[in-house]
């Protein structure tokens, strides 16, 4: 009985390891992304092989002349690993609020000015939140060394 246990045990640990090879393997293409026009340009994500991993194109409406072509995000590739089971792919571009939002398949945004295709970031709303907790902090700190020194009188 206890070489039937683990028996079994081996088998689904096999069984187990060869399903999520199968798995963990890219099993579709990525997703075809229609054009967005904005203004008089057509912005093209390839998103046909690894090396194009997050470029986004744009073309001039009229003469079909790259205007501009930029990389959204990087994927760092680990060589160790399956290279497919790593890759990320564009699965969304839409605009909102004359912003280019980029969507990757782990649902990460990108926001790209779509006149130049340069990252648009909100590090001044970054830099405003440590602002105001540096000011917080320092503000108790005073506050109760103020306290202590009160009633230390």
């Amino acid at each position: 009985m206890k070489k039937k246990c683990i028996f079994i045990v081996c088998l689904l640990a096999v069984y187990s390891f060869c399903f999520n090879q199968v798995f963990a393997s890219r099993a579709f293409a990525p997703a075809k992304i229609p054009p967005v026009l904005y203004k008089n340009v057509k912005i093209v994500a390839e998103n046909s092989t690894s090396d194009n991993m997050g470029i986004v194109q744009a073309f001039n409406i009229n003469t079909n002349k790259l205007v501009w072509s930029k990389k959204a995000y990087t994927v760092k590739i680990n060589p160790q690993i399956e290279k497919d089971t790593q890759e990320v792919y564009i699965k969304e571009m839409k605009i909102e609020n004359d912003k280019l939002v980029v969507i990757d398949e782990r649902l990460k945004k990108y926001l790209l000015d779509p006149d130049t295709g340069n990252e648009i970031n909100n590090k001044g709303t970054l830099i405003m939140i440590i602002l105001i907790s540096i000011t917080l902090i320092i503000y108790v700190v005073v506050r109760h060394h103020w306290k202590r020194k009160k009633t230390i009188n």
